[in-house]
């Protein structure tokens, strides 16, 4: 028998302060055909679990245990302070380093391109997840939205953990799902070097139809923008001169 919920938490009255932040959502294509497959429940843990596994990877350092050489990642400087599972996808949220008052951009191009990484070789997640699930229709692709702005830490009475809310948390959200056919989406507002972004192959663009974000300047994989069809890219962006 399942257990009744629990009240719903309540939010201190004294907030926290502002603080610099990354957010970062991500979410599965396809996951509701998934979970409407016959006998799905026996296979939906271990399908979340290798897919978080390797995101994990990614934000903590490790073994990336989906491509046959197995590279290694360093653990970064910055880890997440918070993560929320929102039913076919995961919230992260990042705020500075102890006693720092921003991020490197060394630590914000690594995020950015980890997750960028992780789009392109998420067949391969597949590949391993097929090993013990034994299902055809997993999700294709995975599809990341990452943005950068302030939080704010809300104290929850009576747990250790806060929430928190902000301008780059309502972004990330909306990003990872503006365009399906996109599997990253990044606003600009992480603030990388033009050089750099031109380098690693992403490009940028202006979103023209982001609910609450009109005219949102994004980065975007510039392959992967390319493939888009001539009415998609009309339609949902403004190239930039």
């Amino acid at each position: 028998m399942a257990k009744p919920v629990a009240r719903s938490h309540r939010f201190s009255e004294r907030g926290g302060g502002a603080r610099n932040g990354i957010a970062m959502i991500f979410d599965l294509e396809g996951f509701s055909r998934f979970f409407n497959q016959p006998d799905i429940h026996e296979y939906i843990p271990k399908y979340l679990n290798l897919v978080l596994q390797a995101v994990d990877v990614c934000i903590f350092g490790g073994r990336k245990f989906w491509l046959p050489d197995r590279p290694k990642l360093d653990r970064p400087d910055v880890l997440p302070v918070h993560r929320k599972f929102l039913g076919d996808g995961v919230l992260y949220l990042w705020t500075p380093a102890r006693g720092k008052e921003d991020f490197s951009q060394a630590f914000i191009f690594a995020l950015a391109n980890r997750m960028w990484n992780l789009k392109n070789e998420f067949a391969a997640v597949n590949r391993a997840a097929a090993e013990t699930v034994p299902v055809v229709e997993v999700p294709p692709r995975i599809r990341f939205g990452i943005a950068r702005g302030t939080v704010f830490e809300l104290p929850v009475e009576g747990r250790p953990e806060p929430e928190y809310i902000g301008f780059c948390v309502n972004l990330a959200s909306r990003l990872q799902g503006y365009c399906p056919a996109l599997g990253f989406l990044a606003s600009a507002r992480l603030d990388l070097p033009q050089e750099l972004l031109d380098r690693h192959g992403y490009a940028k663009v202006v979103a023209t139809k982001l609910k609450g974000f009109p005219k949102e300047m994004l980065l975007v994989d510039r392959e992967e923008y390319a493939r888009l069809s001539a009415a998609t890219r009309k339609n949902l962006f403004q190239e930039l001169p």
